[in-house]
């Protein structure tokens, strides 16, 4: 490996939030570049780490396999998230990378209005009916690979939000208990009307991290995680210091006496070199 590409890899291995920071700077379509020969780990922690609208472009610049691999692997909550920023037409090629249910789940979520607790809410993946016994809730919740399933909510037969329980709750629970008789009743619930500022301003966060989104029927449709909103605050205070990460990286630079351009060069090097010696997951 040159000493470029040594340069990129390291600065990669050793601040790889800075250098989704130094990526932003460049067109999508260079950075797209690089995600697609990466190991796919780290195109999917690149992805995380970007604002929201040049992910998006960036999933858009690449070949509808690579770039449905990577989304496949980011949080339910940032899926909905960059689809809220590509066109109708486009979303079809990322959703046919999910299992049809969790997309069917998030084309559920799609329509709601910018700014408001369900334009940010995930899908509810870890939900059980209030009649299924611990054996069998456990068997649904395994079946689940990803999403939030530290809290899980129960249903009644009308399909109406019920309860609530922990799955540490239920893990430890007699195998032949009925849902109904372990879960808390009391469950508090957001709007999906509510702006997501009076979401961020809820006090239940002092108690909970998670918070469930129901409908005027109190029906169970998503949930906002503490994380979403961390990130929706951390990216507005990123959004005005996009170009501290290039500075970083180019006082790097001079002391090898190559420009941006070169390094970014090392870096979409240095993603291959990964690529041929790490297998993707």
């Amino acid at each position: 490996m040159n000493p470029l590409s040594r340069l990129g890899a390291t600065f990669l291995r050793d601040h790889p939030d800075a250098a989704a920071r130094v990526l932003e700077d460049f067109p999508a379509e260079s950075s797209a570049k690089y995600l697609t020969v990466a190991n796919l780990s780290t195109a999917v922690h690149v992805i995380e780490q970007f604002t929201p609208g040049y992910a998006a472009s960036c999933l858009l610049a690449m070949e509808a396999q690579a770039a449905g691999q990577i989304f496949a692997q980011l949080q339910p909550d940032l899926q909905v998230m960059l689809l809220r920023l590509i066109d109708q037409n486009k979303r079809g090629l990322l959703l046919a990378a999910l299992p049809p249910e969790q997309a069917a789940s998030i084309r559920h979520l799609l329509p709601y209005q910018d700014g408001t607790a369900g334009a940010h809410m995930e899908a509810p993946l870890a939900s059980v009916p209030e009649e299924l016994t611990v054996r069998d809730a456990l068997k649904r919740i395994k079946r689940i690979r990803r999403g939030m399933k530290f809290y899980v909510y129960v249903s009644n037969a009308a399909g109406q939000l019920a309860g609530v329980l922990t799955l540490h709750e239920l893990i430890n629970a007699p195998p032949a208990t009925r849902i109904r008789q372990l879960m808390h009743d009391h469950v508090i619930t957001l709007s999906p009307a509510q702006s997501i500022l009076t979401v961020f301003n809820s006090p239940y966060w002092q108690e909970y991290h998670a918070l469930p989104v129901t409908d005027e029927n109190n029906v169970l449709i998503g949930v906002i995680r503490q994380k979403t909103l961390r990130r929706l605050q951390e990216q507005s205070l990123l959004s005005g210091d996009v170009s501290n990460g290039i500075g970083t990286f180019l006082a790097v630079g001079e002391l090898f006496a190559v420009t941006a351009g070169q390094l970014l060069s090392a870096v979409i090097a240095s993603g291959t070199a990964l690529r041929q010696r790490t297998p993707r997951d």
